[in-house]
């Protein structure tokens, strides 16, 4: 297990703590878990407060022992009813908070109807987007573990090709995929930021469920196995001529990669596999503009530039209503983090921003083909942290 150094954790502090003294900000309370393990190294149910000035409280409901293994941070008190919040805050020296910022995109209403009648007299604000912001620029502690991720991850990728053969489910593939990357490291949980957001590894789609139509804000289709839990891979079989789209989420430590490729059994279609070529070749064109300064939205636009007035304009991002307007998205300790290459987003690309980036084309009730990669955003242009193999793998 390795736990989160003590200067990583400054470093976090101060950088949210500068958004604090610039917004007047004077306490910053985390609840969700994403955000707690970012500011805290630790995941236990709690409150972790990040005073304007100063180290962290962390009031500990469950598990204090094991917070106080896991976390950097010394001050971490018992907190055994939230009620008790406020006189343990003052007695730490934390009194007299006028404003207080709040994860309000992911706390529960009546979570955050609580923590206003402890605390009358102070103003709430949102927070969300500073955290986030925050977390969208990857330290070199956090690269490496998303290295290793995609490392992880490319050993399940280099098998799926011997677990393709006539008659093999979708659920099948998937099955086993799981299991291999659960046996090397992959942390079998995926975090997403929002409500009623659910994915587990990803999805094994074979030819017509690629299109299949999706609660999931992504372009993938699956129709998983029951309308209960309508995400992942189904009973669809196999069959020579299929396309089988694997778009798989790799984990370790908490922080995760997105990556897609393509593989057929037997010979491809032969306009998806020109509609394949077409997208390495996009993916090109869209690197070549992976560098600071460059303009998120500007991106998306270029991309769908290059595909207007070809064949695959049509199906380029999904199809029907489970088409979607965006080209790439952060990632990290969640699988929709920032920044959004999309239309509206004029964030600027900065160094340490780590970002899925997926053309994909569909051919309605036929199936996708396509590519995910993850990219990290250097000083002089990206690298791509998952440089497995592009090519459409036949079996």
């Amino acid at each position: 297990m390795n736990l989160l150094p003590r200067s990583e954790a400054l470093n976090r502090l101060s950088r949210i703590q500068a958004w604090m003294e610039d917004d007047g900000v004077d306490a910053l309370f985390i609840f969700q878990n994403a955000d707690l393990y970012y500011f805290s190294g630790t995941v236990q149910v709690g409150l972790l407060c990040l005073p304007a000035s100063g180290e962290p409280l962390f009031l500990v409901q469950k598990s204090l022992s094991r917070a106080r293994m896991e976390s950097p941070w010394e001050h971490q008190v018992g907190l055994s009813s939230l009620k008790k919040a406020p006189e343990l805050m003052a007695s730490a020296g934390i009194r007299d908070l006028k404003r207080i910022g709040l994860e309000m995109d992911v706390l529960p209403v009546n979570f955050f109807m609580r923590i206003k009648s402890l605390l009358p007299d102070a103003e709430f604000v949102d927070a969300s987007e500073a955290i986030r912001k925050t977390r969208m620029i990857k330290t070199p502690y956090e690269i490496a573990h998303m290295r290793e991720a995609a490392r992880l991850l490319e050993q399940g990728f280099k098998e799926i090709p011997n677990w393709m053969h006539p008659g093999v489910t979708e659920l099948e593939i998937s099955a086993r995929l799981e299991g291999l990357l659960r046996m090397v490291g992959h942390q079998g949980l995926i975090r997403m930021r929002g409500f009623n957001y659910e994915i587990s590894y990803g999805t094994i789609s074979i030819g017509p469920s690629a299109c299949y139509p999706t609660y999931f804000p992504g372009p993938v289709g699956f129709q998983g196995l029951y309308a209960a839990i309508p995400g992942g891979a189904g009973k669809r079989e196999l069959a020579h001529g299929d396309i089988l789209m694997a778009d798989i989420v790799g984990g370790y430590e908490g922080y995760i990669v997105d990556q897609t490729r393509i593989y057929s059994l037997g010979e491809p279609p032969l306009e998806m596999e020109e509609a394949h070529n077409f997208v390495i070749e996009m993916m090109r064109g869209i690197e070549s503009m992976l560098r600071p300064g460059r303009v998120c939205e500007q991106i998306w636009q270029s991309a769908v530039e290059m595909v207007s007035g070809t064949p695959y304009a049509e199906g380029f991002m999904g199809v029907g209503d489970s088409r979607v307007q965006f080209l790439g998205h952060g990632v990290g300790l969640e699988l929709n983090e920032l920044p959004v290459l999309a239309k509206g987003h004029g964030t600027v690309l900065e160094p340490g921003m780590t970002i899925a980036i997926e053309p994909k084309v569909f051919f309605a009730g036929r199936g996708g083909v396509g590519l995910e990669s993850t990219y990290l955003i250097t000083p002089s242009g990206f690298e791509n942290l998952t440089p497995f193999p592009e090519g459409m793998v036949r079996v």
